[in-house]
């Protein structure tokens, strides 16, 4: 099984990261699918580190870490089992093309009670 989250306000929170673990003990080949860019952006170099860091806090191989540069992601997880995403615009393309993956939204209800709308 592939399992992918998206990195910014989805696997920074508790509740993903949870889940994610679970994905792993079970076995799964776990993802991190980020619309974050590698290179210059503005001016400024960008900086992954903490991508990078959590990757390795959760157990994820770095080479399963993808930055899409700001493309959308049903491109990059179409052959996934799912992913994992806060913006509902990345899930509605993620179900929307005949993909073998399907997207569910993570939305933070409020700051004690989050969850994984499907």
């Amino acid at each position: 099984m592939k399992i992918s989250f998206d990195f910014d306000s989805t696997l920074t929170e508790k509740p993903m990261q949870e889940l994610c673990t679970k994905f792993l003990k079970l076995g799964a080949d776990v993802f991190i699918t980020t619309s974050r860019g590698t290179e210059m952006y503005g001016g400024t170099k960008l900086d992954n580190s903490d991508v990078f860091q959590l990757a390795d806090e959760l157990g994820i191989p770095r080479e399963n870490i993808t930055f899409t540069n700001f493309q959308d992601k049903y491109k990059f997880v179409k052959d996934f089992d799912a992913h994992f995403d806060d913006d509902d615009h990345e899930i509605f393309l993620i179900n929307e093309y005949p993909y073998k993956c399907i997207g569910f939204l993570y939305e933070e209800k409020n700051k004690q009670n989050q969850q994984v709308n499907f």
